[in-house]
């Protein structure tokens, strides 16, 4: 299996984690009528031989509750399923890099003294929340502050939290970030939903996080980890400094129905 294969099929498990998704002519959707409107909560995959208008008939049927149709392409993707969101008015969102190290994370100058924190719904849940929340206010990665958005993407988090491993990231006492790290059932580690607070950028916090993840994921049996980063945004150019190389690319396609 390719590098690309590998990490898609890695984010695919990673993507569907604490969810329950249901297969349907090929597609592998999931809905959740709590939270219509959250991406996250509500989209399909495609199976690599899946005819997409099928895939498309099978969005239709799961979505009842929801104005968008969301599904996510992947290295495992057919060609002809992008080509055919785009011939139906689908619009594909701003492309992710998937970006993989074979070998161990490094910097070659010391990293920022963090210490990191579990958060679970039992366990520094509230302060874990505060960081998120100003992670969805701020907007980079979640657009304009929406609750219902909030709520849902936290919804996930929860569930995820009892499966694989959260963080609060501090320096000098203080919670500045928090990040995910978990193993694959394929031996590759995934490090995702990055996030330092604004005034704590660019001291070396979320650097040191990944290293400090990344170690632990190999000493865990990991042969290799991977992260995503958006194409226009500059953490990519972090990444590649800590050895992550790009590998494939993951895009979403959606369209809100009138």
């Amino acid at each position: 299996m390719s590098a690309a294969s590998r990490v898609a099929a890695a984010r695919r498990w990673f993507r569907l984690l604490g969810k329950t998704p249901v297969v349907d002519h090929g597609a592998i959707v999931v809905a959740d009528p709590s939270h219509p409107n959250v991406w996250d909560a509500n989209f399909a995959l495609a199976e690599p031989d899946a005819d997409p208008d099928a895939v498309i008939a099978a969005l239709d049927r799961a979505m009842p509750h929801s104005q968008w149709r969301v599904v996510v392409a992947d290295a495992l993707t057919d060609p002809a399923m992008a080509a055919t969101l785009g011939f139906e008015g689908f619009e594909q969102a701003g492309p992710l890099i998937e970006m993989l190290a074979s070998e161990s994370a490094s910097l070659s100058q010391a990293v920022a003294p963090i210490t990191l924190r579990r958060a679970t719904p039992d366990e520094n849940w509230p302060a874990f929340e505060l960081l998120v929340r100003a992670d969805h206010r701020e907007g980079l990665r979640t657009g304009p502050y929406n609750v219902e958005l909030s709520n849902g993407l936290l919804a996930t988090m929860r569930n995820r939290s009892l499966l694989c491993h959260y963080s609060i990231i501090a320096l000098d006492g203080v919670d500045v970030g928090y990040g995910l790290s978990t193993r694959c059932p394929n031996g590759l580690g995934i490090i995702d939903e990055l996030f330092t607070l604004p005034g704590w950028r660019g001291r070396g916090v979320m650097s040191a996080f990944i290293v400090a993840a990344d170690r632990e994921l190999r000493q865990a049996g990991c042969d290799g980890v991977f992260l995503d980063a958006f194409a226009d945004d500059r953490p990519r150019l972090l990444y590649a400094r800590l050895g992550f190389r790009p590998v494939a690319i993951t895009c979403r396609w959606t369209k809100r129905l009138p």
